[in-house]
């Protein structure tokens, strides 16, 4: 069992890390707040987009990675 000192510093830790925004939610904040809701919502869809094309492209070069090589696939 976990000691209780433990799971309460372990649940502080990690209700910081949920509620502090990150540079993405500063950057959509920040032009809604300037430029308006339009701009907001331009902005967080741009970032989403992001997102979606990076997660796509980790998994492809990985897969590539792994396809090309034995030594790299043990490695992983």
């Amino acid at each position: 069992m976990i000691d209780q000192a433990t799971l309460l510093t372990y649940i502080a830790v990690v209700l910081g890390f949920v509620f502090i925004p990150g540079p993405a939610t500063l950057l959509t904040v920040a032009r809604a707040t300037s430029s308006g809701t339009k701009v907001g919502i331009a902005t967080g869809a741009g970032v989403a987009a992001g997102d979606v094309i990076h997660t796509i492209m980790a998994i492809v070069g990985i897969s590539a990675i792994i396809a090309a090589s034995a030594t790299l696939f043990s490695v992983i």
